[in-house]
């Protein structure tokens, strides 16, 4: 029996070796003592840092963060259960160790969970393997690497494994399906990027749905039932495992920017959606219809600004050093221009390979199976959805009406579902083309179908590469700029005469022309490169066909070419040019001298804004060392963020105040940061002796830009009752911190008479609670995002406590659910170990033989 196991066993642990291997070779340099430099992994540690340190002293993550935004939840920044019970120890299989080796488990991981989709469908080793390595390193995956998008990835690398488990359900295999959705369904949860995990959600749904229309006929309602039976209870407990983080985040996102709940009334009604983010904001990064042939050519767009698309000739790179720029910058500024697509810009292309391609269109045309018609039609939901504003009257009708989806943004990440799909049938339509037994004249019939779809794929390739002009609508702004710094440099501080401005143009003009050539090439190159790798690919599968070669040599060499063909490309966007010593990235949070005198006040309780940076509402550099009045964060609360648009970005200094904003981080003369005092804050607290009550939103927020906040707080009517009396003047009445354990505020308070209180702290009702002494105590939001808080005459402490509700609930839930999924693996392996034993014992009895749907 063992030597059976180890038998069945050989071809897995050969692929898992491979995958490995190649991700090991691939990422070679991340074992060189070198770290990637990822834009969004050093924003994330800013936003992260004060978290950190809250936990090395407290020994647990605090819930809300005062890093940023003058304070927020720390739910999607870091978080635990008080009960360490459920699954996330699984992941450290996949991130080869506790500690993820980054970006080497990424690869592996998603070749790993595509390897065990193949083995559902029984897929041969050499065939799982290209899909497996076509996957797991389809361009999305190294670009995503590039850029910082960890857990994005991470989420995509276990789909393909949750996708797994559905099919096996509905199949009959309802433990070990169960068991299977479960587990790697929690996994993805547990990486918390909501986004991809609605993917594939959808994907299970139109599974669902494509197996109900294939099947309606064959009397399966009780197999069907209780196949999405178990495949809700599996969505249910993944969820449920990780309650303590969702159900916090599910009550936060009403109040965030994502929930569109701003108070405010919206000029642009049209284009917002109830409950869900601006349509203008969440599709902005939309691919472009014709941009969809990046599929098959990569480069048909310019590639995008984290690649080397132009590593030899650049005619455009050429005119700038004739001018004088250095050639590596020169070459920059051209790889950088040389995307020309739709979306704002791109860090690189969705590509999915020529090679993967050809199969696909091989699976459309051999492949018999129902799986076909779910698979073609998640590729296309995929690829309509990244459409995005480009074909709003699905997509905003989608926006407005599909649950949740109003909460996501950036609509070309939907083509993650096409990456699966189109691996999958590949494999699918690969293994079909050597298994078959058709007759040779039928069989030859369907191979020259496909020769032709992919022929008019081609043709249409070709068709788009003559009708392009190569232009962006980013052109005017480069140009803008480069005439600008030429004007700028000739006049040198006079007044630029009519006849300068017109050289600068002209001169300009012939760089853009340039530029345009160097796009055209781009897209030539890649289109006559994927040319050649469909003729190599469709040559081995003819000479299969004449039978010139063997089933082996086919598939090795199919593997060989899209191996090489994804591979290739990815490294233009993540090379060892994307490495740097860790001392590099360590330096990049070196404390300035502005920082380290803001650092020596030995009050802590104050923010700072930082406009030596650029945008301080986009950037969590500052959150490292100081509690930020910026910050960035793709879930700001609404009322922040209404702040931020309304008041601080037009510089209103009491509103700043307000925010108890002592510091003020600018360039000096020499170019170094320096912190400016700003001797106006109001502190942490303060009493006032007015109350200005509005009627609504909008005027609570106008009343920002007149009155003296110092001395009067600006308090809706809705919130008239939390306020039990008004304050009495006492000229010897006080209030001063006392401690700030961020999910635990006090105040020490003295006065004669009645007071009110405003409290430099964002206001969240969902989870802050107030209390007097420690007897609760109303509080009500005033002048827009504050705490205010009526105290009765006397000495009082005064505490905020934030305890969430459904943090609380959340854990109990994800306790109760982790013993269920530990039960339900035990049941799975108990089984399993079961069947092989009555199996090996009785070969020739199907009694305890898993149930085939």
């Amino acid at each position: 029996m063992i030597s059976s196991l180890l038998k069945k066993a050989l071809p897995h642990f050969i692929a898992i070796v491979v995958f490995l291997v190649v991700s090991v070779v691939y990422n070679k340099t991340a074992l060189e003592d070198k770290v990637l430099r990822q834009a969004d992994v050093q924003g994330y540690t800013g936003m992260f840092q004060q978290s950190k340190e809250f936990k090395e002293k407290n020994g647990h993550w605090p819930l809300w963060t005062e890093s940023m935004f003058g304070g927020m939840p720390a739910y999607n920044i870091a978080m635990e259960s008080t009960y360490h019970i459920n699954i996330t120890w699984l992941n450290w299989l996949f991130f080869l160790g506790k500690t993820p080796l980054k970006p080497i488990c990424f690869f592996f991981s998603a070749c790993v969970c595509f390897y065990i989709l193949t083995q559902v469908f029984g897929i041969s080793l050499l065939i799982s393997m290209l899909g497996s390595l076509a996957y797991g390193f389809a361009t999305f995956n190294p670009i995503l690497v590039s850029v910082g998008h960890d857990t994005e990835l991470i989420a995509i690398g276990y789909m393909p494994a949750v996708i797994a488990g559905v099919l096996l359900i509905l199949r009959g295999k309802y433990l070990g399906g169960t068991a299977l959705m479960t587990v790697f369904f929690t996994l993805q949860v547990s990486i918390q990027h909501i986004q991809i995990v609605y993917y594939t959600g959808l994907i299970i749904a139109i599974i669902s749905l494509v197996y109900l229309l294939n099947h309606w006929k064959d009397k399966i309602w009780k197999h069907y039932i209780i196949a999405n039976v178990l495949i809700a209870f599996s969505l249910l407990i993944g969820i449920l495992n990780y309650a303590y983080i969702l159900l916090p985040t599910k009550e936060l996102v009403g109040d965030t920017m994502r929930g569109g709940r701003s108070q405010l009334t919206t000029a642009n009604k049209k284009n917002k959606t109830e409950g869900g983010l601006d349509k203008e904001y969440a599709f902005r990064w939309s691919y472009g219809i014709s941009e969809t042939l990046t599929l098959f050519v990569p480069g048909m767009q310019g590639g995008g600004s984290s690649g080397k698309e132009i590593t030899g000739d650049s005619k455009f790179a050429d005119k700038l050093t004739e001018v004088g720029y250095p050639e590596d910058s020169a070459m920059g500024l051209a790889n950088n221009a040389s995307y020309w697509g739709d979306q704002p810009g791109t860090a690189g292309p969705v590509y999915l390979g020529a090679v993967i391609c050809f199969l696909f269109i091989l699976g459309m045309v051999y492949v018999k199976s129902w799986h076909k018609w779910w698979i073609l039609s998640i590729c296309l939901t995929g690829i309509i959805l990244a459409w995005g504003r480009h074909f709003s009257f699905v997509n905003y009708f989608l926006f407005d009406n599909l649950p949740l989806y109003s909460k996501f943004r950036a609509p070309s990440m939907a083509l993650v579902m096409p990456q699966l799909g189109f691996a999958l049938l590949a494999v699918l339509g690969l293994q079909e083309f050597v298994d078959s037994t058709e007759q040779k004249d039928i069989f030859l019939k369907k191979f020259k179908n496909v020769l032709y779809i992919t022929g008019g794929l081609v043709f249409v390739s070709i068709l788009i590469f003559f009708m392009s002009d190569f232009k962006a609508d980013s052109d005017n702004r480069i140009k803008e700029n480069f005439v600008s710094n030429i004007i700028q440099q000739q006049s040198k501080g006079k007044q630029p005469a009519p006849e300068l401005q017109q050289q600068a143009n002209q001169v300009v003009s012939g760089w853009m022309s340039a530029l345009h050539e160097d796009r055209k090439g781009i897209f030539q190159a890649d289109l006559f490169r994927s040319v050649i790798l469909v003729l190599l690919s469709a040559g081995f599968c003819w000479f299969y066909l004449r039978g010139k070669i063997k089933t082996p040599v086919l598939l090795a060499g199919l593997l060989v070419l899209s191996s090489f063909d994804l591979m290739a490309e990815g490294k233009k966007y993540l090379s060892e040019d994307s490495y740097t010593e860790p001392e590099n990235i360590e330096a990049g949070f070196a404390p300035s001298d502005a920082d380290i005198k803001i650092n020596a006040d030995p009050e802590k309780n104050f923010r700072v804004l930082d406009i030596a940076g650029g945008d301080p509402f986009q950037d969590a550099h500052t959150s490292y060392f100081h509690n930020s009045v910026g910050g960035y964060h793709p879930a700001k609360l609404a009322l922040y963020n209404d702040l931020i648009e309304h008041q601080l970005v037009k510089g209103n200094q009491m509103v700043y105040n307000m925010l108890n904003t002592k510091y003020i981080i600018r360039k000096g003369p020499d170019g170094k940061d320096i912190a400016m005092l700003n001797a106006g804050a109001f502190g942490s607290c303060w009493l006032v002796s007015n109350i200005h009550f509005v009627n609504n939103a909008d005027q609570e927020m106008a009343a920002l830009d007149s009155i003296n906040l110092r001395d009067t707080a600006v308090v809706e009517n809705l919130y008239r009752n939390q306020i039990p009396f008004m304050p009495v003047k006492d000229s010897s009445a006080s209030i001063h911190l006392i401690e700030n354990l961020n999910d635990k505020i006090s105040y020490g308070f003295k006065s004669k008479t009645n007071q009110f209180a405003v409290f430099s702290e964002v206001y969240y009702d969902k989870g802050w609670d107030a209390f007097i002494d420690g007897k609760a105590a109303p509080y009500c939001k005033v002048n827009y995002v504050l705490r205010g808080m009526a105290v009765p005459a006397g000495d009082h402490t005064i505490e905020f406590r934030f305890e969430p509700k459904t943090y609380v609930m959340g854990n109990q839930l994800s306790v109760w659910s982790s013993i269920l999924t530990y039960l339900l693996i035990l049941w799975a392996i108990a089984d399993g170990v079961k069947r092989r034993m009555y199996n090996f014992r009785n070969p020739g009895d199907a009694g305890l033989k898993p149930k085939q749907a």
